[in-house]
Parts: C-alpha cells; sequence; structure tokens
C-alpha cells in the first residue's frame, strides 16, 4: 500500500503553535513569520477537514481534534530530534577521514599525528594518500589536504601554510674537494628535479633559482626526474645529488642534519596548502579539533621538530 506524503511543515508549524500556544512564538522558534505559521496551520486544517484551535484574542486553545494529533505528534517530533542528534554525533565522533597528498602525509602529518591522537583518543583518523581530487558528494571523507591556489568552488578552504624552496643537499657535499660554497659549485654535482609541481607554471625550478641567484655554467637541465618531492628529497640525504627542496616540509630532516641547505636563496613555491571541506562539515567536532590542532602545530613554529 503506497504511503501518504504527510504535510511535514504544516505538522511543524502545528506542533510548535501547540506547544507555544501563540502563532508568534512559534513563528519565532522556526525563523519565519506569524503570517507563515498560520498559513501552514489552516492548511493543515484543510487538509484533515477539521479545526485544530479556537483562535482567541489572547492565543490559541486547541480543539478537541487538535489535542489528539498534538499528543502523537510532539512524540513524534521528539523522536525526530533524537534521531537527528544521534546522526549528528555520528558525524561529530569517531573517525576522521582526510585525504591528504603524499608528500604532506610522509613528511608533514604523520610524524606529528601522534600528538593528535593523545589530545583526542576518541578520533581515530584514517588518512587516504593520494593526489586525486575527492567528490565529497560520492566520496567518504569528511576533509582533505590539497595544494594550491585555494580555488576550490563549492568548498571551504583554510590556507594553512606556505612553501618555498632551496637548494638542499646531504651535509656530506658541503665537504671536500668539490665541497658546495657558491652556487657556480652546483655545476660539480648532480642536479635532482621534483616534477610533482609542473602543473603550475609560476612555480619555480632550478633554472629559476640559478638565475635569480646569478649562478653561470650550470646546466639546469641535466640531472634525474622525480614525480614526488618526497622522493627527490630522500635522493638528496642519500647523497645521490643535490634538490631544489621544499623548506617547510624538509624541517625535520634538516634539524636532524640529514639535510643541509648550502645556500640562503629562498624562493616562494607559488601554490600553498589548504585544509579543504564542505560548509556542511565545518561544525563536526572531529573536524573543528583537527582543523585547530593543526593551526596550533603550524603557530607553534615546528619547523624544528617533527
Amino acid at each position: 500500500m503506497a504511503k501518504q506524503a504527510y504535510p511535514l511543515n504544516a505538522l511543524r508549524a502545528f506542533e510548535a503553535s501547540a506547544r507555544h500556544r501563540s502563532f508568534v512564538k512559534a513563528a519565532n522558534e522556526l525563523n519565519v513569520t506569524p503570517a507563515a505559521v498560520s498559513h501552514q496551520v489552516k492548511k493543515l486544517e484543510e487538509h484533515l477537514g477539521a479545526q485544530l484551535f479556537r483562535r482567541l484574542p489572547r492565543g490559541l486553545l486547541l480543539a478537541d481534534t487538535g489535542q489528539i494529533l498534538w499528543s502523537e505528534l510532539r512524540e513524534v517530533f521528539l523522536r525526530l530530534d533524537k534521531a537527528m542528534e544521534r546522526v549528528l554525533e555520528s558525524h561529530s565522533r569517531g573517525a576522521l577521514t582526510i585525504s591528504v597528498p603524499p608528500v604532506f602525509a610522509v613528511k608533514w602529518l604523520l610524524p606529528r599525528l601522534q600528538r593528535f591522537s593523545e589530545l583526542h583518543p576518541d578520533i581515530d583518523v584514517r588518512m587516504s594518500s593520494s593526489l586525486e581530487l575527492i567528490d565529497f558528494r560520492r566520496d567518504a571523507f569528511d576533509a582533505a589536504i590539497r595544494l594550491g591556489h585555494g580555488q576550490y568552488p563549492g568548498l571551504m578552504a583554510e590556507q594553512l601554510f606556505n612553501e618555498s624552496v632551496t637548494p638542499m643537499c646531504s651535509p656530506r657535499l658541503l665537504e671536500g674537494k668539490q665541497a658546495l660554497k657558491r652556487p657556480d659549485d652546483l655545476r660539480h654535482h648532480v642536479l635532482l628535479h621534483d616534477d610533482s609541481i609542473a602543473f603550475d607554471p609560476e612555480a619555480p625550478n632550478w633554472e629559476t633559482w640559478l638565475k635569480a641567484v646569478g649562478a653561470h655554467r650550470v646546466d639546469a637541465s641535466r640531472g634525474p626526474r622525480f614525480s614526488q618531492p618526497d622522493h627527490a628529497l630522500q635522493a638528496a640525504i642519500d647523497g645521490a645529488g643535490v634538490v631544489l627542496g621544499w623548506r617547510y616540509l624538509a624541517a625535520a630532516d634538516i634539524t636532524a642534519g640529514r639535510l643541509a641547505m648550502p645556500f640562503e636563496l629562498l624562493l616562494p613555491l607559488g601554490s600553498s596548502f589548504y585544509l579543504v571541506h564542505p560548509q556542511s562539515h565545518a561544525d563536526r567536532r572531529k573536524i573543528r579539533a583537527f582543523r585547530s590542532w593543526v593551526l596550533e602545530e603550524i603557530r607553534s613554529n615546528v619547523h624544528t621538530r617533527p
């Protein structure tokens, strides 16, 4: 048997009016005008073919039919409100499912994730490390970290930090007969190329950096190429050459002495890391907790520790 389509807006207007015994107070609760509430109640009376209220000069009095309907309806709305609260609570607690670029996961988030878990033991982080853009309408993610210029239509995007690049290498390359002391000394070493940001035509590369520093006789086109910045950084750590590394994401390696920055010139990457999520997710407790923690980690100047 087909289920009847009930006039839910009218029922909600009637329930609030019956509870307050006033169209005005019901309108204030529902954030509409008293005339709109009165109109909805009138539509419900026409739908039922019965009068629900006696309209008095000083308020409303439930008619017998209205008393019967309200006694049942208030329990229905109470159960509905509790169900909605449980659903919202399930979104606010439990697992936080987040999509992050691989380099952000490896070089920034994973070394710090234990601190978040200690602060929020009730929130389990489930992380997908991928460069693929997710569709929040289709994919079951609460939020994502993305590298770009902040243009994410339909989503809230909050800038986390800017990146800059500069030559980085194993400290071993700062010693010996061909030690890196001046930019021109790069001609004696292998240049490692990070192609992960090649989608941005304004992003600096070796040619850009060498020109900015005024280096001569250094062939910017030579050397192996990597599709991920953390792979290029690891090659530099292993002594395979010199990489134009990301200053912020390489902070732990620099502090630990695995990488060295032989020169002072840093060029802005152009793109930034953003925390993105739908507007409807903004009030979820687990997202508020994650956002606050990330921003606090950044404010604490965690360049110097993982």
